[in-house]
């Protein structure tokens, strides 16, 4: 099963690259594909910064990616 919107070749390539996505959990997954904020933290000081990007690069383009056409508006076909 493929989430609407979503390309078969987008959703085969996202599957392939996370294989069992049993080992993750909701926060996990994020962290696999570099999607955590990066943080600079000095004493009481904390910052955080752009994501890390340290991760599987092409299924967090593949993921981005449908995010992007699962952001479309549905339409019924016919």
């Amino acid at each position: 099963m493929r989430p609407r919107g979503i390309q078969i070749t987008t959703a085969f390539g996202l599957a392939v690259e996370i294989g069992d996505w049993t080992r993750f959990t909701g926060s996990a997954i994020g962290s696999y594909l570099g999607l955590v904020p990066s943080e600079d933290s000095s004493g009481q000081s904390r910052r955080q910064g752009p994501i890390t990007k340290a991760g599987n690069t092409c299924a967090r383009k593949r993921l981005v990616e449908a995010a992007w056409h699962h952001r479309r508006p549905y339409a019924l076909p016919g």
